[in-house]
């Protein structure tokens, strides 16, 4: 019985446990990991002179495996910014994209 008991107990917390690792709150921005996106946001504050807050994540992609580009909204005129990172989520670039 006791054995029974703490097998049922066992399999919930697993359950539980998997539930909780599935309902992450983690930002995706066109599949780059959290911290890519995280790191984007770092370096172009750094990189452009700007406070982080000024500095939105519009959308993203990943055009090959394992590098990540993340679109920015930089300052109040919502200006365009292109982030790279690697699979690593260190950033390899930030630019300011060309006006269209």
């Amino acid at each position: 019985m006791f054995m029974r008991s703490f097998i049922y107990i066992a399999a919930l917390t697993s359950a539980g446990l998997l539930t909780v690792g599935c309902s992450s709150t983690s930002i995706r921005v066109g599949g780059a990991p959290d911290a890519s996106v995280k790191n984007c946001v770092t370096a172009a504050a750094r990189e452009l002179r700007l406070p982080a807050g000024s500095i939105a994540v519009d959308s993203g992609s990943t055009p090959r495996d394992g590098v990540y580009t993340i679109n920015l909204k930089v300052g109040p005129q919502g200006r365009s910014a292109v982030c790279t990172t690697d699979e690593n989520s260190a950033v390899l670039g930030v630019v300011y994209k060309r006006p269209e």
